[in-house]
């Protein structure tokens, strides 16, 4: 397969992957979120955030190729909102949308995270160990591609539950029009190494392993707040979630028993070689 050929097949496979088509993201563009709903979503999805910028850092560090680290550091120029302040950074911006559902000032780090949560950012993580092409295609077509397709329904679905100043959703607005640039930055990148069946093997086992992570976030955010979209009664995290922020009058107590930490890991992380995931993640504190 060329590589022009194998990069216009792998945007079919994004466009095409569980994690874009997912229930979970139409079901959120419905709306009539209550606001325990918004701040569980938004919990969770902030900590994926604020690691975003360590993936192309390490793969800017370990590629050979010095146009690759240019097309990258120019992304995370975009991230960083450099030379603009601090405030504009993206994580920045994420926190003026939790701030604008009710969040109190540092609220969003008293959230337990939830196994599906952790076991997303270990597994990046690891793949920038393994793999830097690998990487490349957990954050060019597992992000850059497929952020354009999912954030129109978080959106949506955030416009139709609450009043907003346009301001608390740039985050959201600014991947969606943001990321497709980036998107063709990074498909330079692949063209120039998508030259040979292994190489494209790595990119797509990176964009693949970063989709499922991601359909295995949706999945258990959809058991976690979407009882109608679950086969199970949402237990466990969103009473703690309850717990945390109990001055919100939006938020509903529910007398179900908390699963227990594994059981929950086995079930929302099941798609990921458990042992390895842990190994790679103490590797990576280690490094």
């Amino acid at each position: 397969m060329t590589p022009c050929e194998f990069v216009r097949t792998l945007r079919e496979e994004v466009a095409g992957h569980p994690a874009v088509t997912h229930p979970f993201l139409r079901r959120f563009a419905v709306g009539g979120l209550a606001r325990w709903q918004l701040w569980g979503y938004a919990s969770q999805h902030y900590h994926l955030v604020c690691f975003f910028t360590a993936y192309p850092e390490a793969i800017a560090s370990r590629t050979p190729d010095a146009e690759v680290r240019r097309l990258l550091r120019d992304i995370l120029e975009d991230e960083y909102m450099r030379p603009q302040s601090f405030a504009r950074s993206h994580p920045a911006l994420y926190r003026r949308f939790l701030r604008a559902v009710g969040f109190g000032e540092g609220e969003w780090n008293q959230v337990l995270l939830l196994p599906a949560t952790r076991a997303f950012v270990q597994l990046h993580l690891d793949m920038t160990l393994r793999s830097w092409l690998e990487a490349l295609g957990a954050v060019g077509p597992g992000h850059e591609w497929a952020i354009p397709l999912m954030f129109p329904h978080l959106v949506a679905g955030i416009e139709q539950s609450l009043l907003l100043d346009p301001a608390a959703l740039e985050y959201f607005q600014l991947h969606i029009t943001l990321d497709v640039e980036h998107g063709k930055a990074l498909e330079e990148s692949l063209l120039r190494w998508a030259t040979t069946d292994q190489h494209q093997e790595e990119i797509r086992r990176g964009a693949q392993r970063s989709l499922d992570a991601r359909a295995a976030f949706w999945s258990t955010l959809s058991e976690q707040l979407f009882e109608d979209l679950s086969p199970t009664p949402a237990v466990g995290w969103n009473k703690a979630c309850v717990e945390v922020c109990p001055r919100d009058a939006h938020w509903t107590r529910r007398e179900e028993d908390v699963l227990p930490l594994l059981d929950e890991a086995r079930r929302a992380s099941s798609f990921l070689d458990s042992a390895l995931l842990y190994a790679a993640s103490d590797a990576w504190m280690d490094a």
